[in-house]
């Protein structure tokens, strides 16, 4: 499995970081984990083939996760017409929010296209990836979502309430490759007992709020019992 954070940033853009948005390769295939940046001009950019993403999963509707689907399906509905991810969103109201949204751009009716509303459990499973939701406390519909192939098993937190409320229980059950975890709202010296925790033997810190840097530092530099690793915009790993 191949991650590229196209989008690593808290709750807003910065100059060197757009929102949260994440590729997943595996098995030839492609999908996206969030869509808070500028998903599709980023695919564009990286030579994607937007008729290439098989799936996006968002955590949860807020802006810095979502705020790239109106670009994303405006141009699906129009221009690049081979694409036909399967969307999956946690609220409802999304969908009928991004159908306005493009009856009002458009003019008229849009293309339809494949919405999908999800509660926790399995909620895809392709024959290459296989995705769970788990649900969190960060909103009334917030997940995390368990990516699992035959050969990985990769842990995306989502935003979360506290390392010591609703850090996904998966992580302490199973054996993970890498566990994607947020790095906003909570200090990483709270969640070092969570992370003891975990097995697993790579936690990467995404969706990092500035004010965080100077604790992973120091957490980083205790030489803990898994390898922490601070990821940024266009960083890529094999998994």
């Amino acid at each position: 499995m191949k991650l590229t954070f196209l989008g690593t940033s808290h709750g807003v853009p910065e100059a060197d970081r757009y929102c949260s948005c994440t590729l997943v390769e595996t098995g030839g295939r492609k999908y996206l984990v969030d869509a808070g940046g500028p998903v599709m001009d980023l695919l564009i950019r990286r030579g994607v083939d937007p008729a290439d993403i098989a799936a996006i999963f968002v955590t949860h509707m807020h802006g810095d996760h979502t705020n790239g689907l109106p670009a994303f399906t405006d141009l699906i509905s129009w221009y690049f017409k081979a694409a036909v991810p399967s969307i999956y969103l946690p609220d409802p109201r999304g969908i009928d929010a991004l159908r306005l949204w493009n009856t009002v751009v458009h003019g008229r009716e849009p293309r339809l296209l494949n919405y999908i509303a999800y509660e926790e459990g399995i909620i895809y499973n392709d024959g290459t990836l296989r995705v769970s939701a788990i649900k969190t406390q960060h909103t009334g519909l917030s997940y995390a979502f368990l990516l699992e192939t035959g050969e990985c098993r990769v842990v995306f937190t989502g935003d979360l309430a506290g390392p010591d409320k609703d850090f996904p229980a998966v992580c302490f059950e199973l054996d993970c490759d890498a566990i994607i975890c947020e790095a906003a709202h909570f200090t990483v010296e709270a969640a070092a007992p969570t992370f003891e925790k975990c097995r697993t033997k790579r936690i990467y810190l995404n969706h990092i709020a500035p004010r965080r840097t100077e604790g992973i530092k120091a957490l980083t530099d205790s030489n803990p019992p898994y390898e922490l690793i601070v990821v940024n915009d266009g960083y890529e790993v094999e998994i």
